[in-house]
Parts: C-alpha cells; sequence; structure tokens
C-alpha cells in the first residue's frame, strides 16, 4: 500500500508563525507520527512531500523515519504540493496544512493571503486543489492533520475523513497549542485509522465543466493573466478558465501563481 505524505508548515503541532527557529524539528516529528501511523495501518510504501516555500527543505532528512523516502528542493515540480502521486498511490495525507483566505483559520491562504480563487463559484483552498489532483489520479485524501478550522472545512468538503486536530485557531498568527505528545499521537493514531478504513474514502470528483476564477487584488494583474491563451477576464480584477480535465485547472492555478509573483515584481504588492 503506497500513501503519499505532503508535509506543510503552517498546520503543524506547536506552530503560530513561520518563523519559529524550532519548525524544522517540529515539521520533522509530525511527518514522523503520520509515517508511524501509516506503518501500523499497513502501509508497505512512504513518500513525504516537503512541499513549504520555494526551496521545500523544511524536514530534516537525516531525522526522518527510515521507512519513508522524501522529495524536496524547488521552487516547480510538475505536482506541486502532491510530487510523487501516481495512479499506484493509495492515499494521500495532508500533515500541517490551512485553511483557504477569508477563513478564520491560523495563516489562513491559498499560495498567497490574497487573491481568491474559486472553483466552480465556491472560493477554494490548497487542501480543496489538492483533493481534486489526487481525484484527477483516482486517489482519496485519507488525512488533515492541522488547527480545528482546516480540519473541520476539510470535514466538510470531503464528507469523511480522518482528522488529527493539533491546535485551536485564535487569530491569524494566534493559536492554541496542544502538548507535543498528545498532538503527535493524536496523528499517529488518526493516520493508522486512515488506512485501516481506506475503503470508505472517494477520491473526489469536481464537476465538469470546471470552472476556475482567479480574483486579483489589482486590475494590471488580471490584465496580465488575461494574457494566456483561454483565459477570459472578467469585470473588474478576475479571470475564468474553464476545463473539464482537473490537471488542466491544476496546472493554471500553478501558472497563475507564478506569473502573480512576476507581476508583484513590475506592479507591487498591496
Amino acid at each position: 500500500m503506497k500513501v503519499l505524505i505532503s508535509v506543510d508548515i503552517e498546520g503543524i503541532s506547536g506552530i503560530a508563525n513561520t518563523n519559529e527557529i524550532w519548525a524544522r524539528q517540529a515539521i520533522t516529528d509530525d511527518t514522523n507520527a503520520a509515517i508511524e501511523g501509516a506503518l501500523a495501518g499497513g502501509a508497505t510504501e512512504i513518500v513525504v512531500m516537503d512541499s513549504h516555500g520555494a526551496t521545500k527543505d523544511n524536514i530534516l532528512w537525516d531525522r526522518l523515519h527510515p521507512q519513508a523516502s522524501v522529495i524536496r528542493g524547488g521552487p516547480n515540480t510538475p505536482l506541486y504540493f502532491l510530487e510523487g502521486l501516481d495512479e499506484d498511490t493509495d492515499a494521500v495525507f495532508l500533515v500541517g496544512w490551512h485553511d483557504k483566505p477569508g477563513g478564520r483559520g491560523l495563516l489562513a491562504h491559498c499560495f498567497f493571503r490574497h487573491p481568491f480563487i474559486k472553483i466552480n463559484g465556491e472560493v477554494v483552498g490548497e487542501g480543496q486543489i489538492a483533493a481534486g489532483l489526487a481525484g484527477s489520479y483516482g486517489v482519496p485524501i485519507a488525512l488533515v492533520t492541522g488547527d480545528d478550522v482546516v480540519c473541520a472545512d476539510m470535514k466538510a468538503f470531503l464528507g469523511d475523513v480522518e482528522t488529527a486536530v493539533v491546535k485551536r485557531a485564535i487569530d491569524y498568527n494566534t493559536a492554541e497549542c496542544l502538548p507535543a505528545k498528545v498532538a503527535r499521537d493524536r496523528i499517529r493514531n488518526a493516520a493508522q485509522r486512515a488506512l485501516e478504513r481506506l475503503s470508505d474514502f472517494k477520491p473526489y470528483k469536481f464537476d465538469t465543466p470546471t470552472v476556475l476564477e482567479f480574483e486579483c487584488v489589482r486590475y494590471s494583474h488580471a490584465r496580465l493573466l488575461a494574457r494566456v491563451p483561454g483565459i477570459e477576464f472578467v469585470e473588474p480584477r478576475t479571470v475564468r478558465f474553464v476545463s473539464s480535465d482537473f490537471r488542466q485547472i491544476f496546472d493554471m492555478i500553478i501558472l497563475f501563481r507564478f506569473l502573480m509573483l512576476v507581476a508583484d515584481r513590475f506592479y507591487g504588492q498591496e
């Protein structure tokens, strides 16, 4: 049984901001707890995707569980935060993930604090996008770990997913964090349960044709993105892309992300 574990930072145990100097050890410890649970649940192959930041070098490689490989480096990988996903993957774990923009979760955003990304008219976060990408490969999201908000949001979105709440969001940069042992035990136990009841989970599929809308902070940003073939400009600061292939939707989101980084160099940030 192959499991892909995608690891972010914002939902990691004990983390209230992404500048904490001990974060790499915390990320590694949460990841190891998920690996231990996956092995107890029957996993035979585990690939970890270190998905936070441009260089994706957060996990302490020499302290990672010896029965897992890790993908690191960047900034560009074909499947971005789900690099390592393929048709042989049985389950995806999202460890240390966060709420979508506009939500009350800790460090809530979707690639940026702004803009908003909508799919079929609904604001989505990175968790929903990951679910759609995994679903396009026929793979379910089986576990989400993070604060109480992202866990509740992904349960509402997927209908059924194992979660491990490791902290309670209070404000954007404030959280009540569980003791380390309690948090890692929750992750470990939830990971094991996720694989023991893997047949309960279904790959997520967005309705087709799927409509992607990208709401920019600046009009000039939207006009820049609208130069991409197949992209429709929508007043006042939104672009739209429609496809029945979610991989195309995903690739367009990632392209928009990098173009926005370029645009900020020319037009500045809000």
